[in-house]
């Protein structure tokens, strides 16, 4: 309870600090503007900036008194592997949305100048560029977790282990062939299930995908490589290890599976035969996770299942 009411105490530290830097910044900056619209937003936006902070300092235990003493055990078990998920998704979030916060900041000191406004936060960039922020700041905060959980468990390709460590070629080939199998059942899917087309193109997700050239390499490199490692650490490692050790492995892997599909729902709202191949991806990425003792193979797949799923939205999205 102390922590749960430090940590409250330390949210509305970070939102009144942000607030009220940002009333006085607008104050300085802009003396000429006495309407109250553009001075309240600011402070909106401050408050906001602060809270993205919060989020981060808690994911990080950078906050004192809100974090476990320092030298003290870490355990491991059912919160870690829930926590494993939840701080991955909020320093995510965190991330992205700070990078937000601070261009619609700019923007609006811009304006306020009558300057023309240099961001369109409608536009792929835009998006790109905060989904680029999130996928950095998760990525580290993965690095981290892992770090404080030790190279031992780390390693351990048991059931309570994250399952870093070599797998036999056969785990590989086993990958490789599930995924053919994942992606043709999406074409299956789709020949038989047509999706709205319009309603796909929409999505935040395919509009990301208008970026040309060298613009969207960093995309492919998140949704093919740096994506898939993040997500198989935390769900299939870090989840479905400390889930185990509590539930046992098959109760692991329904609750990590349904937290992934539920993951993706955004994407797949408007195309619910979606959450099928997901769902696929998923079991099987567990079953390579238990049968060969290692996380890899599992990578392996997400990354080939991603490459099909690109490929599938390419021939028929359009």
């Amino acid at each position: 309870m102390r922590r749960i009411l430090v940590s409250l105490g330390w949210l509305a530290g970070f939102a009144l600090l942000g607030g009220g830097a940002m009333e006085v910044f607008g104050r300085a900056m802009f003396p000429h503007l006495h309407a109250p619209g553009p001075h309240e937003k600011l402070i909106a936006l401050g408050a906001a900036f602060g809270l993205n902070l919060f989020v981060l300092a808690m994911c990080f235990a950078l906050l004192p008194g809100a974090r476990r003493p320092p030298g003290a055990a870490q355990p491991f078990g059912l919160a870690q592997g829930i926590w494993g998920m939840a701080g991955f998704g909020l320093a995510m979030a965190g991330g992205g949305a700070l990078l937000a916060n601070v261009l619609t900041i700019e923007n609006l000191a811009l304006i306020a100048r009558h300057a023309p406004a240099r961001v369109n936060f409608n536009g792929p960039v835009f998006m790109l560029a905060t989904v680029l922020a999130g996928e950095s700041a998760a990525a580290l905060w993965v690095v981290w977790y892992l770090r404080r959980l030790g190279s031992a468990r780390m390693r351990d390709g048991g059931e309570s282990g994250i399952g870093w460590c070599a797998a036999p070629a056969l785990g590989y080939v086993s990958a490789a062939v599930m995924a053919v199998w994942i992606v043709c059942s999406v074409g299956l899917l789709f020949h038989f299930f047509p999706p709205d087309m319009r309603a796909l193109r929409n999505l935040p997700e395919s509009q990301l995908f208008e970026s040309r050239g060298l613009a969207a390499l960093p995309l492919l490199a998140v949704a093919l490589f740096i994506g898939p490692a993040l997500e198989e650490v935390v769900f299939r490692g870090i989840a479905f290890a400390g889930l185990a050790a509590r539930l046992g492995p098959a109760w692991a892997a329904v609750i990590t599976t349904l937290a992934f599909m539920a993951a993706h729902a955004p994407e797949k709202i408007y195309y619910p035969p979606g959450f099928i191949d997901v769902g696929l991806m998923a079991a099987c990425a567990v079953v390579l996770r238990l049968k060969f003792r290692s996380i890899r193979p599992a990578i392996a797949l997400h990354v080939l299942y991603n490459a099909g799923s690109i490929l599938a939205a390419v021939l028929f999205v359009r």
